[in-house]
């Protein structure tokens, strides 16, 4: 390896059971190979948590080629980490790319396209900011730009993300195609109305983080009980894995499942009780709530 040069990007590497869903990059690589956007230049303005996950995602997948990327990010950390050529400024990025994914803070978007607006004209631009549909993008943007919104979360890194895409867009057809196919590669594209937008993307985005805490709750309770640390949060972390994927492979309702696992006057049913006895699930539905009241 040449000195500076960036390393071949990895895919996560974990054993057992998690190693066997994140072994989704490798079938995506396979069918990927040579990637979705040939011969196309794609920016991302902005290099925090989501741009990582996208970046990182579709290279490990083989959507993506290292080549053909460019990041401007004023921290470039993960630019440099993933290897990726760095742009001078925004402006610098627009012109040189043919899509743009536009990954900054809600609260700069417009300053950012103000300063881009004109050289994205006859150009694609993915917009992953929160808040920022359709109508929005549009209100500050020339007519010339093709415009798609998309709520991606950072599962993305490890293959198993959620991607809500805006059912209103202006991107030509086999634009939005080979799009939906570099976010299908990194999880699962689902295609809502605007006016669902903001609700599934408090789910989608927010709800990774509500599932760590529980996670590690769930992993505290083990430790407590003598349970050594490490083995806690592998026994936690497969068990919630396992029954999220029991919900989608099985086709059956949640409470259906849980039925399933409470058999009267057992174990489980007590701490379900406990469950609702403390407020966990009117909890988690107040936690969207309140995040759609500041939103």
């Amino acid at each position: 390896m040449k000195t500076g040069q960036a390393p071949p990007l990895r895919r996560p590497s974990f054993p057992g059971p998690v190693g066997r869903v994140c072994g989704r990059f490798g079938r995506a690589a396979a069918r990927l190979k040579g990637g979705i956007f040939v011969q196309q230049t794609i920016g991302l303005i902005g290099m925090g948590n989501i741009a990582y996950a996208i970046a990182s995602g579709g290279l490990a997948a083989g959507a993506l080629q290292r080549e053909q990327l460019i990041g401007f990010d004023p921290l470039p950390k993960n630019l440099d980490l993933l290897g990726i050529e760095k742009a001078q400024s925004e402006l610098d990025l627009v012109r040189r790319c043919d899509l743009v994914v536009l990954a900054v803070k809600p609260h700069l978007v417009e300053q950012v396209l103000k300063k881009v607006g004109e050289a994205l004209a006859g150009k694609a631009l993915i917009s992953v900011a929160l808040g920022w549909r359709f109508q929005e993008l549009s209100a500050v943007l020339p007519k010339e730009v093709r415009i798609q919104a998309v709520m991606p979360n950072t599962p993305m890194q490890v293959g198993e993300g959620v991607c809500v895409f805006e059912e209103r867009n202006t991107l030509d057809p086999q634009e939005l195609e080979a799009v939906k196919a570099l976010f299908s590669a990194i999880g699962i594209v689902s295609v809502l109305p605007t006016a669902l937008m903001k609700s599934a993307g408090s789910v989608t985005g927010c709800g990774p983080a509500f599932t760590y805490v529980y996670l590690e709750a769930l992993a505290d309770a083990a430790v407590y009980h003598g349970v050594p640390r490490a083995d806690a949060y592998r026994l936690a972390a497969q068990t919630v894995l396992g029954a999220a994927r029991m919900v989608l492979e099985s086709g059956l309702h949640p409470g259906q499942l849980k039925d399933n696992v409470c058999s009267p006057g057992g174990s489980t049913i007590r701490g379900i009780a406990k469950l609702e006895e403390k407020g966990f699930r009117s909890a988690v539905i107040e936690a969207i709530r309140e995040i759609e009241q500041f939103k």
